[in-house]
């Protein structure tokens, strides 16, 4: 879900200038029709050793900052 989100706010949110709440929702409506109408499956390529690992990195990188 969180992904979804990720992808709206990159491929329709940010795109546009929004004047009123109605602006907006019709804009996500019509990207939600858009998007279902081509749905398929996320694939997840990544496996957990790998994003543990990643995360493990960026543990080390931020706690070695100046604040």
């Amino acid at each position: 879900m969180e992904r979804w989100f990720g992808i709206i706010t990159q491929k329709a949110m940010r795109r546009g200038s929004f004047h009123n709440v109605g602006e907006r929702t019709c804009k996500i409506s019509a990207f939600v029709g858009h998007d279902n109408a081509r749905a398929r499956p996320f694939l997840w390529i990544t496996t957990a050793e790998s994003i543990l690992a990643t995360i493990q990195r960026l543990c080390k990188y931020i706690s070695g900052m100046l604040h």
